[in-house]
C-alpha cells in the first residue's frame, strides 16, 4: 500500500482524483461532504466498501439522507469536523471497520473562509 497526500484546489481535479484512487471495497472518511456531489462519486466507485461522510451544514441533511437510501454503504453524520471530539469518535468507528483506506477532505476552501 502506498501512502499519499494529494492537495488540490480545483474541484474538478479533486473529483477526477477520487475516481482514480478509490477501490471498490475501501473504507472512506469524507470530511466536508456538503450536499454530496463528491460523495456520489465515492459511492459509485466503492459499492462494497463503507463511507462515513460528515458535514455540519443543515443543507446537507436532506440531500445526504437521499444518498443514503441510494447507497447502503454510506453513513452521513451531521457534525462539525473541526471539533476534536468529533474526529475522535470517527477514528473509533473507523478502527472498528478495520481502518481507513481513504480520507477525503473538502472544507470549503475560499467559499467558507472559517474552514
Amino acid at each position: 500500500m502506498t501512502d499519499m497526500i494529494k492537495v488540490v484546489y480545483d474541484i474538478k481535479v479533486y473529483r477526477k482524483g477520487l475516481k482514480e484512487i478509490i477501490k471498490t471495497d475501501d473504507v472512506v472518511v469524507e470530511l466536508g461532504c456538503h450536499v454530496g456531489n463528491s460523495t456520489r462519486i465515492i459511492a459509485q466507485h466503492n459499492p462494497h466498501g463503507k463511507i462515513l461522510s460528515l458535514d455540519k451544514s443543515q443543507e446537507s441533511v436532506d440531500k445526504m439522507e437521499n444518498l443514503m437510501r441510494e447507497y447502503p454503504q454510506l453513513q452521513f453524520i451531521k457534525a462539525d469536523v473541526r471539533l476534536h471530539e468529533i474526529l475522535e469518535s470517527i477514528a473509533e468507528k473507523v478502527e472498528g471497520l478495520g481502518g481507513c483506506d481513504l480520507l477525503s477532505v473538502d472544507l470549503g476552501g475560499g467559499y467558507h473562509p472559517d474552514s
